[in-house]
Order: C-alpha cells, then sequence, then structure tokens
C-alpha cells in the first residue's frame, strides 16, 4: 500500500471511529501523526465527535435556566420535547455525516 491510501485509511477511520471509539481515536491521531493531512482530518473528526456533547450540554443548561426561572410546567416540557428531539435530529445527522466521510476516504 502507498502512502497516500494509509492516509485515507487513517483518515477514513478518525471519522468512522464516532461509532466504536468516538473523541479518543481522533484525538490520539491528531496529537501523534506528523503528517499534516492527517492530522487535518483528526482534528476535524474529533470537532465533529465533540459537538454533539457541546449542543446536549448547551441543551440542558437552556432547560435548567428555563426551570429556574419559570414555573411553568407547560412551556418546560413543551421545551423539553422540542430540544429533545433537536438534538436527536443533530446528533444522527452527526453521525451519519462521519459515515459519510469515512467512507468518501476509503473509496479515494
Amino acid at each position: 500500500m502507498n502512502t497516500k491510501k494509509n492516509n485515507n485509511l487513517i483518515n477514513g477511520l478518525s471519522y468512522i471511529s464516532i461509532l466504536f471509539a468516538p473523541i479518543l481515536f481522533p484525538l490520539i491521531v491528531w496529537l501523534v501523526s506528523p503528517i499534516t493531512d492527517v492530522k487535518q482530518h483528526a482534528k476535524s473528526a474529533l470537532w465533529l465527535h465533540i459537538l454533539p456533547t457541546i449542543l446536549t450540554v448547551g441543551a440542558l443548561f437552556i432547560l435548567i435556566t428555563t426551570g429556574l426561572l419559570t414555573n411553568s410546567q407547560a412551556t418546560l416540557g413543551t421545551l423539553t420535547i422540542i430540544l429533545f428531539f433537536t438534538i436527536i435530529i443533530i446528533d444522527f445527522g452527526l453521525v451519519i455525516w462521519n459515515i459519510f466521510k469515512g467512507i468518501k476516504l476509503f473509496l479515494s
């Protein structure tokens, strides 16, 4: 195998790792690899893996703040359902996007 194929394999695994080692695999590749292209893809994959966590923490912050500032259970319940489904859709989309990018790199 040539170097470009090896790089594409590692790059693809950085994205696909959302299924088996999210955050950890791209972080290790980003820190260890001396190759600029591999570092760039690992960093991109790392952010795509961290983003769902950031969104979930943000949603929890919004829910806690809303719960403390309002006494309306209906408002809090509605907001919880809206945020829950929004986060699920975004997270699912990010997983699909990671798989797509990984497969695209495997095939190139």
